[in-house]
């Protein structure tokens, strides 16, 4: 994901950062670096990317905006506060998405349910973040967006649908089984302490 200024958005930047200075590209380089830092502190990834898309709006604002901002610092930062919240609901409609990962039996105890989100969460975060990723994306949504995710990520990827189709199957038998594995573990470590206690 790539977020290219014109040239109209980079001047602007550049002048409301440093307006009376020749070192707008280092106080430019500045805030990219501290919006980097306030992504990872907040969790959201990949923060590269976030705090590009926040210097984006900041430019696009500066650019529209009829009145001059006074502190464009201050305010990235409220666009970067904005662009986490963006970043969570979104994560929150995935990890939804993704939780039929777990297979949760709706008649089976709620302990072992939250056992089999437990398990997914932990074995989600043993993928590679471009794998959980792609994942991600291609089971959210209703049926319209998901067509559209997955036309997109194919897309974006250079895979046709059956190609891409085929990689998440691969991921999803990955991820299963990491899960079943972690159950399997859990269950005779269960048996092994109960006997332990019985002997």
């Amino acid at each position: 994901m790539a977020y290219d200024l014109d040239s109209t958005s980079l001047q602007a930047l550049l002048s409301a950062l440093r307006p009376n200075s020749g070192d707008s590209a280092d106080a430019y380089e500045q805030l990219r670096v501290a919006l980097i830092r306030f992504f990872r502190w907040n969790r959201c990834w990949p923060a590269e990317e976030l705090a590009d898309l926040a210097i984006d709006r900041l430019a696009g604002k500066l650019r529209e905006e009829a009145r001059v901002i006074a502190k464009p610092e201050r305010f990235a930062l409220g666009i970067a506060r904005l662009i986490v919240q963006e970043h969570r609901i979104r994560q929150d409609k995935q990890s939804k998405a993704l939780s039929e990962y777990a297979s949760v039996d709706h008649d089976a105890p709620e302990e072992e349910n939250e056992q089999r989100l437990t398990n997914l969460e932990h074995c989600l975060s043993r993928l590679a973040p471009s794998n959980r990723s792609m994942l991600e994306r291609y089971y959210t949504g209703d049926s319209g967006d998901r067509i559209r995710n997955r036309r997109q990520l194919a897309a974006e990827l250079g895979l046709d649908r059956n190609a891409l189709r085929n990689r998440a199957l691969r991921l999803r038998r990955q991820l299963e089984g990491c899960i079943e594995k972690r159950l399997r573990d859990k269950n005779q470590r269960d048996r092994s302490a109960q006997n332990n206690t019985l002997s």
